[in-house]
């Protein structure tokens, strides 16, 4: 594994023998600092090692548990195991570290086209460790749902690190994760990758951002509840709680928009979203998935849900699957695109 090395011992500077006095003194000085940067190594403003807040997953991928991981050196090779961690990387200039990259189920970051198209992709659905480890990475950052001993899964944090690869789970991805957790994740890959300063202004751009949805919301709009619609096809209609999804019930909350099944558990029936009857449905759109213009088709049409003010007000609004479960900056390209819509139809 590659040790980053950006502070150098300089070499012993010849001196007459009038001053070989002051000389050794300042070669016992520098002799000092040569052993103290072996054992703890300066990239930028961070140290290492580096003690971070992170966390491991169950087995299934499904419970978190807070874990301190050091890392003894900045990792030089990533696999990111969901399109929109490799995108987030990429914003912090990542992009010639990125060995391998799964998951690409949805609309990409058009400003990081270029650079996303010349990263190897591992699989275009969910990866499994044999093909994550086969790439050869020093870390593997991503969604904490897919660090999982599971075919679709990257392996957990502790197969991973038996095997020497170090691991980093995103904060928006674990359960009761909040908006602000976005912030949490750049700044710690910052520190992790050495590139604080890029971190720092893209937490800057990403506020302004946020701060721009906010500000574009209509001072009379009350807060509107919603419900995940995964697909529909004919009768059939696939709703999805989104009760553990919090990165997204709380970023949706900025724009005055309620999860109405927050608090549900076990699965949503078609009997439960008539009698909630929330606002708005977000129909979701994913690579693979049914059309989703066929889909609002047969929302539309199914004579079961014709009561619902969604349907009646036509108030449905077709979401993207990257933008919104990959748990990074791109959920705002997705609010953007829904605030655009609503206020059209308003």
């Amino acid at each position: 594994m590659t040790i980053l090395k950006t502070m150098k011992f300089l070499g012993l500077v010849t001196a007459s023998t009038l001053l070989l006095g002051a000389c050794g003194q300042k070669n016992v000085a520098e002799e000092q600092t040569a052993a103290s940067e072996q054992s703890t190594e300066q990239t930028g403003k961070t140290t290492f090692p580096l003690t971070l807040d992170n966390y491991t997953a169950s087995s299934e991928g499904a419970v978190f548990s807070k874990k301190e991981v050091t890392y003894e050196s900045s990792p030089k090779s990533i696999v990111a195991n969901n399109q929109g961690t490799a995108e987030l990387l990429i914003q912090l200039g990542l992009a010639e570290d990125i060995v391998g990259v799964a998951a690409l189920y949805g609309e990409g970051d058009e400003t990081v086209t270029e650079d996303f198209s010349n990263i190897p992709v591992l699989s275009e659905g969910y990866v499994g460790k044999e093909l994550v480890v086969g790439a050869d990475p020093d870390i593997v950052v991503g969604r904490g749902q897919l660090f999982a001993n599971a075919e679709w899964g990257t392996g957990t944090v502790e197969e991973l690190n038996d095997v020497g690869i170090q691991t980093y789970i995103q904060a928006t991805s674990t359960t009761g994760a909040t908006f602000e957790d976005l912030y949490t994740d750049i700044d710690q890959l910052g520190k992790l990758f050495a590139v604080e300063e890029k971190a720092q202004q893209f937490s800057t751009d990403v506020k302004k951002r946020m701060d721009a949805i906010v500000a574009a919301i209509p001072d009379k709009q009350a807060t509107l509840d919603y419900a995940y619609i995964f697909g529909a096809e004919g009768t059939k209609v696939d709703i999805y709680s989104g009760a553990a999804d919090t990165y997204l019930n709380d970023a949706l909350s900025y724009m005055s928009l309620e999860n109405t099944f927050a608090n549900a558990t076990g699965e949503i029936s078609v009997e439960a979203l008539l009698e909630a009857d929330p606002d708005v449905l977000l129909l979701v759109n994913y690579t693979g998935g049914r059309d989703p213009k066929e889909s609002l088709a047969d929302l539309k049409a199914n004579d079961a849900l014709s009561s619902l003010t969604a349907i009646k007000e036509d108030h449905i609004y077709t979401i993207d699957y990257n933008q919104f479960w990959s748990y990074g900056y791109q959920v705002l390209t997705g609010m953007e695109q829904l605030s655009a819509e609503m206020q059209s139809k308003n």
